[in-house]
């Protein structure tokens, strides 16, 4: 059997490219074989890059190259019975014809074992007529070699004919491109409509959040996209970027994950990814707006399938015998929540959701693993750098330490950790670790219906603490994951002296909470935080940082008792510093606190600055202490301990600064009045005006008769008609004429009509004044008082609403002020009726807004969220109320 039968078998070769054994080629004799002649056969046959047929073509043109087609008319016949066994031999046969442009290609010497190799072969074939062989075949040396690589291009020819694709669809279905994402960099005008188009073209496609102009696109080309880009859009793209593996990976939101809707009526809602559909659209569990059956407005619940109206026409989804999804009305619901289908473009990935946003999606219990590691996410939001914290998994679970840093954004943590008496710091995931509370310690509840309660842990049952509170003392349960470990608050345990203008020494003063060292005795080089101090004891209590031995069941840390002379503070807090030169070593960007401390704490540097009270000199103050108490008075001076100020029409007199008030209700060293002070001084400064006179209407002219004897210029006697006296002890008074007690009775009469109509009734009662302290309201003026200010706000004065620059107010009115519209803005102040004034409406966020009704009545919240429908969104600590 020859070569080419021995070869080409039935079954396909693994490779559908043809390889050549450069170390076969190697092996032949040196003055057989130049790699120089073999290298334009090895250029054309590895040219095609795995592409069948242009090997195939190029193989083509090297055949024809060198080795040429025989004569039609052949020296042998062959029986055509015989034909198909001898093919293989006909070929070999005929490889004598080769022309000399192939024989340099070919070893003409062979090895006597390849002849007789090849005799054996030949003798092998049932041939009927051995005289029909051609002498030819065994006479020249050699010809083995060439036969095999002749017998060689068979096969290979046979191969590529019988692997080749028989059409142009089966080949571009072998070479299906691999689907690649690209990010286009489109006008920003036309970003809308190029993914709107391409989404109308199937292209799975999402708009990049992040930078405007910017789409990902998923498509085998560039050239796919832009051929299915119409010329309008097609000149709107600028730049095509392919985009890496792993940068798709960070375009596409995860299997579990929160997101936030960037629009439609569930605008702002937070929702859960359910499900990711072709074509840049994504299913999320959210909760319904709209319920299939009658509910309160405004209503939040998870949808009940058992209070649907029509049973029958609804298709269920059973898993575990429990339904849990069901179709209604063309609306899906899965465990109570509504999926429904966003544009990824329209959703907004959050990483870590606060837990009041997401109370429905934990009341289902779906995904619960998954609701657990976010409820835990949150809990850690709240951590401080020396917070308390113990790791839960990996290889150093069961190990404290101290926060150091925090990066949410990568997710880790780096913590102190105690190693061979060392601190050393390690970086560890935040979801392997758990924050370490204490009986005793001092929380804020950040989330849940006790929102802002604050108190301490009094008992540990689990994950679920038990809380009293501050206020009323009462006791609560709330989950661990829902508190804020608070500051502990200091005590001092010596009293500080007292230093005048100069500045401070550097005392090391030890608190409750500090970081300390001891220096000597038995616990020398152990470090720790104050965690008891007594006042004049000369022990302190610390929790060891670094011994483990002693943990309690809470969590804390062991309680060692050392003197306080052999310890010394560490990890002192900077502070911030002024120079004259840079001013203070603060920048934006740069994390503060604030911290309040009790008086005994500070010592006092320097006088405060006067320059800030220069600007009150000649204007009217308020004396509200010592012998001219309750007096106004003109500032003409100020000095550092007194001042001088002039009674109005007498002499200038010299007063003590903490005696001088401003007409705004700052003392002018620089206190405040605050609680009780302030009442007082609003009472007394509406005494010191002097109330206008009472007006009323002119009388209507009376005509005398003629028939009568008086003439009309002659003056009446009151005496003479008793109905004149204004004496209102009288059984009769003169109509015309107004009296104190019609003046009473006008007031009485009009505060009953206001408590009626008026929107300023609540005003009135007066209920509102330490509401008026520190805030301004804004009102709206009728038209019927002065068409000049319907169309603007005026402001009420403060801290009395009921006493301006002209004075207090007449009863029923209400002392306003506002610019004037005339040149130079000039303030104006105003008396108005009560009856030509509303409340002015919150226009915008951020704004500082007085609730007039229900339950919370006279809070003062700031505007989160304002919409033309009158429906605001407002912030009132510690209640959000809508």
């Amino acid at each position: 059997m020859s070569k080419r039968a021995g070869s080409g078998g039935d079954e396909p070769p693994s490779k559908r490219h043809c390889s050549i054994d450069v170390q076969a080629n190697q092996a032949v004799p040196p003055a057989l074989y130049n790699n120089d002649e073999w290298a334009e056969p090895r250029r054309l046959l590895f040219s095609g890059d795995e592409d069948n047929a242009k090997s195939l073509e190029n193989f083509t043109k090297l055949w024809k190259t060198h080795i040429p087609n025989p004569p039609e008319k052949s020296s042998v016949s062959i029986p055509a019975s015989r034909r198909n066994g001898y093919s293989s031999s006909s070929r070999a046969q005929k490889s004598h014809k080769l022309s000399k442009a192939a024989s340099k290609f070919i070893a003409d010497k062979a090895d006597v074992g390849d002849d007789e190799e090849e005799e054996e072969e030949y003798d092998g074939e049932d041939w009927d007529r051995p005289s029909m062989q051609s002498p030819i075949v065994t006479s020249l040396p050699g010809m083995s070699v060439k036969r095999r690589l002749a017998a060689t291009f068979d096969d290979m020819a046979t191969r590529f004919e019988q692997h080749l694709p028989s059409s142009s669809e089966d080949n571009l279905a072998y070479r299906s491109p691999e689907s690649r994402m690209y990010l286009l960099h489109v006008q920003r005008t036309t970003t809308q409509y190029v993914a709107d188009h391409l989404r109308r073209k199937e292209f799975p496609m999402i708009v990049s959040a992040w930078s405007a102009g910017q789409l990902y696109v998923v498509a085998d080309s560039p050239v796919t996209i832009a051929k299915s880009l119409p010329l309008s859009l097609y000149l709107a793209v600028k730049e095509y970027s392919r985009i890496a593996m792993e940068e798709r990976t960070q375009s596409e939101f995860p299997q579990q994950a929160w997101v936030r809707i960037k629009g439609s009526k569930y605008r702002g809602d937070i929702a859960q990814v359910f499900e990711q559909l072709p074509n840049g659209l994504v299913t999320v569990s959210i909760v319904a707006r709209n319920f299939p059956y009658s509910m309160p407005s405004g209503s939040r619940a998870l949808i009940q399938r058992s209070l649907l109206p029509n049973q029958k026409s609804v298709s269920d989804i059973i898993c575990d015998d429990e339904v849990v999804e069901w179709k209604y009305k063309g609306e899906s619901y899965y465990m109570g929540l509504l999926l429904k289908n966003f544009h990824h473009d329209r959703l907004e990935l959050v990483t870590s959701p606060h837990v009041d946003d997401i109370r429905l999606h934990l009341d289902t219990g779906w995904n619960q693993p998954f609701l657990n590691e976010t409820v835990v996410m949150f809990s850690l939001q709240f951590l401080r750098v020396g917070d308390w914290v113990r790791v839960v998994k990996g290889s150093l679970r069961g190990e404290l330490g101290q926060v150091v840093s925090t990066d949410h954004t990568l997710g880790t943590l780096s913590m102190q950790l105690a190693f061979d008496g060392r601190l050393k710091e390690m970086e560890v995931r935040l979801k392997d670790i758990e924050q370490i509370f204490r009986v005793s310690d001092t929380v804020r509840v950040v989330a849940g219906s006790y929102l802002g309660l604050e108190g301490h842990i009094i008992q540990i049952c689990g994950d679920m603490f038990h809380l009293c509170q501050h206020a009323t003392n009462e006791q609560v349960e709330v989950s661990k994951y829902y508190l804020d470990q608070c500051p502990l608050n200091h005590t001092v345990h010596s009293q500080f002296p007292m230093q005048q203008d100069f500045e401070p020494s550097e005392l090391d003063s030890i608190q409750i909470g500090d970081f300390i060292e001891v220096l000597d005795g038995e616990h020398m080089g152990k470090r720790g935080v104050v965690d008891w101090l007594a006042k004049g004891d000369n022990k302190l209590w610390f929790r060891d940082i670094l011994s483990m031995e002693s943990i309690e069941s809470s969590g804390g840390l062991s309680s060692l008792s050392v003197p306080i002379a052999i310890v010394q503070r560490t990890d002192l807090t900077a502070t911030i510093q002024y120079t004259k030169e840079r001013g203070y070593d603060v920048r934006p960007g740069d994390i503060v606190t604030v911290i309040n401390v009790p008086i005994g704490f500070v010592m006092k540097v320097r006088n405060t600055a006067l320059d800030s009270f220069k600007k009150d000199i000649g204007q009217e103050v308020f004396i509200i202490g010592g012998g001219h108490k309750g007096y106004r008075a003109t500032l003409y001076s100020l000095g550092v301990e007194a001042c001088t100020v002039a009674i109005h029409g007498q002499k200038r007199i010299t007063v003590k600064l903490c005696d001088v008030v401003t007409k705004y209700g700052m003392r002018l060293n620089g206190a405040m009045l605050e609680g009780l002070e302030l009442i007082s001084f609003c009472v007394m400064r509406k005494k010191l005006y002097l109330a206008p006179p009472c007006q009323s209407t002119t009388p209507p002219f009376e005509k005398i008769p003629s028939s009568s004897s008086t003439s009309i210029m002659e003056p009446i006697p009151s005496s003479s008609d008793p109905s004149l006296s204004v004496n209102p002890n009288t059984s009769t008074s003169d109509p015309w004429t107004v009296d104190k007690l019609d003046t009473q009775d006008n007031i009485d009469v009009g505060a009953e009509k206001l408590s009626d109509s008026s929107p300023l009734a609540w005003l009135m009662t007066k209920e509102f004044f330490s509401t008026f302290f520190n805030h301004h309201a804004m009102l709206k003026v009728s038209p019927i008082f002065d068409a000049s200010l319907s169309k603007r706000f005026v402001s009420m004065p403060c801290p009395d609403p009921f006493c301006g620059e002209n004075g207090p107010a007449p009863e029923g009115c209400i002392a306003a002020y506002c610019t004037s519209n005339n040149a130079g803005a000039k303030m104006k102040h105003y008396h108005i009726p009560a009856m030509y004034l509303s409340p002015a409406l919150p226009r915008k966020k951020n704004q500082k807004c007085l609730i007039l009704a229900r339950a919370h009545r006279g809070l003062v919240g700031t505007v989160t969220k304002c919409s033309i429908k009158a429906i605001l969104l407002i912030l009132v600590s510690p209640l959000q109320l809508l």
